[in-house]
């Protein structure tokens, strides 16, 4: 019998990470189980969600202390047993609360929360020339019942007054709970076949109660709002047929419908090349619970093996994750998961409402989907049986939580996989070092698919930018790019330019004296957006006009310098005045489902050329085109970060790789100042094998990941001498308790963005090869240093092995 009831409030302080035991009232004892949501009274008597991890028998305290639990919140529990053991994981191995995480898995926006209302009950012992009795007024004004926040947003500070009211009883204080759950009910009428006799009595009078009437019997429910539209009347005669009894209303839930914009007709499998055919043989006669890294170039096929895969596992009465990096991606990877699987496919992701999003976490824990698609998020869907766990283009850095908890989707997937049994794929053109690392420690098995479905990769040339220069061109476009722009269009193929810098110019600067216009909040340069005409700040959104004269020199001589998509977008129109030019950026792309509007008319040839960031970089497949420029390979090379060859190397590679993809031959224009670097070079050729070689020697030599931890410790505040002082004493107590000299400390220096929004940004770095002995050590020195020291100004932001240093 479940006696007492073990919950986790849903409060993210360390001080409340711990399990609270409460009494289950006997009614709801036969209801309540683990992984619900319940409504308690904490603390001092505030009410709070909690979750429900577990029963116990007996209490280690008076029985007389023991609170119990208001109600259950849901009908249905929100967690599975699986999900709660993840949390209790994520909880140690991110160093968050219990509470951080399960709010993570749990789907965004349903949180149960209350607030204090306040009603007058005597405003005579007030006095009418003070700030209370202009309180009591407004309260009495609207409804006699507000909100504590709409009082605080009304008059400011209001704590003291209304506490000097409650005292006076000038005021009662209720506290009202309200829930989140977007779900949509409709009223639906149905047919009271119970009194058949007096609906033929009514339908043979006619008139429009009997034209309802038949049309139920047509149907076996209508809609009340179909009823109204289909006759054009009110709800009169709906009402007067259900006080004759004969017909009953009934409230049904109705989930959204997100398939439309995702709508795609039958596609007949492909025929698999012997590759393929090998590579789903391999999977399916694995016998090892290691994830697989499926290695495939760009073009090999790799997701019609995840479509036969996921046939697999439905066969076998399981479930399927897919999970992609980007948001742009999704449309054309739903459209062939639906046209193969049809409603057996959802979709979750950050575009999608609160309420879309929930009904699709609804579908996959009723049972109603077997195969959920999203990004990052979308690990944490609430499958009972799942059998494989795909992460298309595994490299990817969205795939890195940088909100608490900061988890790795990787982990998560590795995680359900030991506690489920479920298979893990891990698929790429380009796999992260870490991922390669771990094949060749023996942690992961490897595939490799080294030939596109076609057999042909594209043909790629880099272009030198100094001796471009050294020429005189001192355009955008080299004269290679150019001319095979303008061949390309002419014979009706597409091209893709692409360039990881939105806006027009990446700085604005004076040409007599040097200044840069920089934002006053953060020690960031602005960035000039043609659109608008302003220079906005990319950290604080700040903006201002463009000066006509430099602010610092008085000199007339201001000039844009670097390149974005809208000086590029800018350029190719004066090329091709005539031709429709499509740019895919986050200034393009804020309004819900413009994601798929753009990918839409490019993939209808409604233009033939698509500029874009990396959000066009991966996994789109345009069978038409034949050219793909690289504006500026130089861009992530040059980032100071430790894995800035590796990104460059993914991205040159991933991009190339959206050219002939089909019958077409493709061709590849990598422009850059530095085509001798290895990365770039290595990226020519797709020369994966050649590029990690060096990569790995590299990190080996430097003790960088994976054969070390990092833990970036960053100071925020509006106090920049505050936080160095600050840190030089926590490397004071760090150098003291590292008695062995087992941790490498590094700085403190500032961030790579030393200011934002006002606030002064500085680093420590703390490197050691155990990664439990580097988060003890971490949070012991930080705990010695707060006792000596006042932090309470001081913001933090703590990350283990982060995937950019900041």
């Amino acid at each position: 019998m479940k006696k007492y009831a073990e919950l986790i409030i849903s409060r993210t302080t360390k001080e409340l990470d711990k399990k609270f035991t409460y009494g289950i009232p006997d009614e709801i004892r036969e209801k309540i189980q683990i992984g619900m949501r319940v409504w308690v009274s904490f603390g001092s008597g505030k009410k709070s969600q909690a979750f429900v991890v577990g029963f116990v028998d007996e209490i280690d305290f008076d029985e007389s202390k023991l609170k119990y639990i208001d109600f259950i919140i849901d009908e249905k529990p929100i967690f599975s047993k699986t999900m709660i053991e993840l949390a209790k994981w994520m909880r140690d191995k991110y160093y968050t609360t219990y509470a951080d995480c399960l709010k993570c898995i749990m789907p965004s926006g349903i949180d149960m929360k209350s607030e204090y209302f306040y009603s007058v009950t005597d405003d005579s012992i007030i006095d009418k020339k003070t700030k209370a009795f202009l309180i009591l007024e407004y309260i009495k004004n609207n409804h006699n019942l507000v909100s504590f926040t709409d009082l605080e947003q009304e008059f400011g500070n209001i704590t003291s007054s209304m506490n000097s009211l409650e005292k006076k009883s000038a005021v009662t204080k209720t506290e009202i709970s309200k829930k989140s759950d977007y779900i949509i009910n409709i009223k639906y009428a149905y047919l009271n076949h119970e009194m058949s006799d007096e609906i033929e009595e009514c339908i043979n009078k006619g008139g429009i109660q009997a034209k309802i009437l038949l049309l139920l019997r047509e149907n076996r429910n209508i809609s009340i709002s179909d009823v109204k539209s289909c006759f054009n009347t009110s709800l009169s005669p709906i009402n007067t047929l259900i006080k004759k009894n004969l017909i009953y209303i009934e409230s049904l839930e109705v989930r959204r419908n997100i398939h439309q914009i995702y709508d795609a007709d039958y596609e007949k499998p492909a025929i698999l090349t012997v590759e393929q055919v090998d590579c789903i043989n391999y999977i399916n006669s694995v016998k090892s619970k290691k994830p697989i890294l499926l290695h495939g170039v760009t073009g090999s096929g790799k997701t019609e093996i995840y479509l036969r895969i996921i046939e697999n596992v439905l066969n076998d009465n399981k479930k399927a994750i897919v999970l992609v990096p980007e948001i742009s991606l999704t449309p054309q990877t739903v459209s062939r998961f639906v046209s193969r699987f049809r409603e057996k496919v959802s979709v979750t992701h950050s575009r999608l409402s609160f309420g879309e999003r929930y009904d699709q976490w609804k579908k996959a824990r009723d049972g109603e989907i077997s195969i959920m698609i999203g990004a990052r998020s979308a690990i944490f869907t609430p499958f009972d049986n799942i059998g494989v766990i795909i992460i298309d283009e595994e490299h990817e850095n969205t795939y890195y939580s940088e909100t608490n908890p900061k988890y790795n989707v990787h982990d998560i997937a590795l995680k359900i996989s030991e506690l489920t049994g479920c298979m893990v794929i891990l698929g790429t053109a380009t796999p992260s070092i870490n991922s390669y690392y771990n094949y060749e420690i023996g942690k992961y098995d490897l595939f490799r698919l080294k030939e596109r479905v076609n057999k042909s990769l594209p043909e790629v040339s880099l272009v030198d930018l100094r001796k471009e220069l050294e020429n005189g061109n001192r355009s955008m476009f080299s004269h290679e790019l150019r001319e095979a722009l303008i061949e390309n269009t002419n014979n009706g193929k597409q091209s893709i330019l692409f360039i990881n810098r939105r806006g027009h110019s990446t700085f604005v600067s004076c040409r007599k004296c040097g200044h840069v216009l920089k934002c006053d909040n953060c020690n960031v340069n602005y960035t000039y957006h043609i659109n608008s005409r302003k220079l906005i700040c990319h950290y604080c959104s700040k903006q201002i006009d463009n000066p006509k004269k430099c602010p610092s020199c008085g000199s007339e001589y201001i000039k844009y310098f670097g390149i974005g998509t809208q000086k590029v977008e800018e350029e190719v129109k004066r090329l091709f005045p005539n031709e429709k030019i499509l740019r895919m950026d986050m200034d393009t792309v804020s309004k819900k489902h413009s994601h798929e509007s753009i990918l839409n008319s490019f993939k209808n040839q409604e233009a033939k050329i698509l500029i874009g960031t990396q959000m066009i970089a991966k996994g789109l497949d345009f069978p038409n085109v034949a050219l793909v420029g690289i504006m500026a390979a130089d861009t992530s090379l040059n980032t100071g970060d430790y894995r800035c060859a590796e990104n460059t190397f993914q991205l040159l590679v991933q991009v190339s790789g959206r050219a002939g993809r089909a019958e077409t031959k493709g061709k590849v224009i990598i422009q850059t100042y530095t085509p001798e670097h290895y990365s770039i070079a290595y990226a020519k050729t797709n020369d994966f094998n050649s590029f990690y070689k060096e990569e790995i020697s590299l990190r080996r030599l430097m003790l960088y990941p994976p054969f070390t931890n990092i833990f970036t410790i960053v100071f925020i505040s509006v106090n920049e001498k505050d936080i160095i002082d600050k840190l030089i004493k926590l490397v004071q107590i760090m150098n003291y308790y590292d008695k062995k000299g087992q941790f490498e400390i590094i700085g403190p220096s500032p961030t790579t963005v030393s200011k934002i929004k006002n606030r002064f940004r500085w680093r420590l770095i703390v490197k050691a090869i155990d990664e439990e002995k580097l988060k003890a050590f971490v949070f012991y020195t930080l705990n010695k240093l707060e006792k000596y020291e006042n932090l309470k100004n001081i913001g933090m932001n703590l990350t283990l092995n982060p995937i950019m240093i900041q």
